[in-house]
């Protein structure tokens, strides 16, 4: 079987492209044949077809004196063109879409429609029930950090997508990576058969854990953003009595200035490493190391892959209630805390600290739960996926 792969990004931006990259290497290890469809990157994975893939567009620097930059959020002819002369190239059996808003667009669905080829769609984040992808879990209203022109465009670029109907219309199957995201989805139009629930696969052999005791550090990683809750974190991890732990932040984002500024302020300056964006293996080997990692999030979680990865390296997590999170995050392998919590996230980090060996027992259970999310029961329910849509293209 050739499957297309199609995401705006090819190389490591964040979970999607984690998923992604791991999918494809089950796939291929399995005899299948993939190839891609992306923006071109010297920073991509690949240059198979790289004379076919996109210019690039950068939208963290984006420059309202090009009209045609504005247009392709909404409809990129360049897209619908270059997918075309990929398809008629490769003849793929199925093409997988992922993340494609703005930089590639659904001009591309249409487009393979028309060639008559299934398509199937993981949903990774947010983007197709709400215009500027957030979904809070506080329930909080926070003025929107975008200008009131950014934003303005985000909602007529949803609303146009909404109106003309284009991923109802031309996808064959989402995959949703968690039961919430199903649910919601359907709340908002979405038809309940045409949706499955898939979660992430993670390649747990890459994250085994190293079986020596943790060193004297909680861990967070991700993107240091509003949404991830780490400020709540510095907060909380300032109230707990043991002054000889560390708290380790491994990531970087918009909010690094201010979590910093916080560290400083509550005169954790010593006690509180910043280390910046790290590498893939870098990142296990923290993990591994730590005591347990905290993942304060305020947004629903479509699915939580950063816990998924703790608890692949045998290490447990305080989570917050949010989203998918509580779906595979209970008392045996973790613990629950409320939303933006400071007391509550308090009170776990020294429950747990104060008692190694739930340490222990929590760890050995979350690797026992990651085991469930390895590639190869994935590939076995994804390829059956992918086997129905293409029968049902041919009956």
């Amino acid at each position: 079987m050739k499957i297309l792969q199609v995401n705006k990004f090819l190389y490591q931006q964040g979970g999607a492209e984690t998923y992604l990259f791991d999918l494809t290497k089950v796939l291929r290890q399995n005899g299948h044949e993939v190839v891609y469809f992306s923006q071109k990157n010297l920073k991509n994975i690949e240059n198979t077809n790289n004379d076919l893939f996109l210019s690039p567009i950068n939208l963290q620097k984006f420059s309202f004196s090009s009209l045609v930059k504005i247009g392709r959020i909404f409809w990129s002819f360049e897209a619908s063109k270059k997918i075309i002369k990929i398809l008629q190239k490769e003849n793929p059996d199925l093409v997988h879409i992922h993340n494609i808003y703005h930089q590639i667009s659904p001009s591309i669905l249409s487009a393979i429609r028309k060639q008559g080829i299934p398509i199937v769609m993981t949903v990774h984040d947010w983007k197709l029930i709400r215009h500027d992808y957030i979904y809070r879990a506080d329930n909080k209203v926070v003025k929107n950090k975008n200008s009131s022109l950014v934003d303005a465009l985000l909602k007529l670029e949803y609303n146009f997508h909404k109106l003309i109907n284009v991923y109802k219309k031309n996808i064959d199957l989402f995959i949703a990576p968690s039961k919430l995201v199903k649910d919601e989805l359907v709340k908002n139009g979405f038809e309940a058969n045409k949706i499955i629930v898939q979660p992430y696969c993670i390649d747990i052999d890459g994250y085994k854990p190293n079986n020596l005791a943790p060193e004297n550090y909680i861990l967070f990683f991700g993107r240091l953003h509003e949404s991830k809750g780490a400020d709540t974190l510095i907060n909380a991890f300032a109230k707990i009595r043991n002054k000889t732990i560390k708290l380790k932040i491994a990531g970087s984002g918009p909010q690094e200035k201010e979590l910093k500024e916080l560290a400083k302020n509550l005169n954790l300056s010593d006690r509180v490493e910043f280390l910046g964006q790290k590498q893939k293996n870098e990142l296990i080997g923290l993990i591994q190391a730590s005591m347990f990692t905290v993942m304060p999030s305020r947004f629903h979680e479509t699915l939580g892959l950063s816990a998924l990865e703790t608890f692949a390296c045998g290490r447990t997590v305080i989570a917050s209630k949010a989203g998918a999170l509580t779906e595979f995050i209970n008392a045996n392998n973790g613990l629950l805390v409320e939303v933006d919590d400071v007391f509550g996230f308090s009170q776990a980090i020294s429950s747990l600290i104060d008692g190694p060996e739930i340490i222990t027992k929590l760890g050995i259970n979350a690797r026992i739960t990651s085991e469930a999310y390895d590639p190869k029961s994935h590939y076995d329910k994804i390829i059956k996926i992918y086997q129905g849509l293409i029968k049902n293209k041919n009956a």
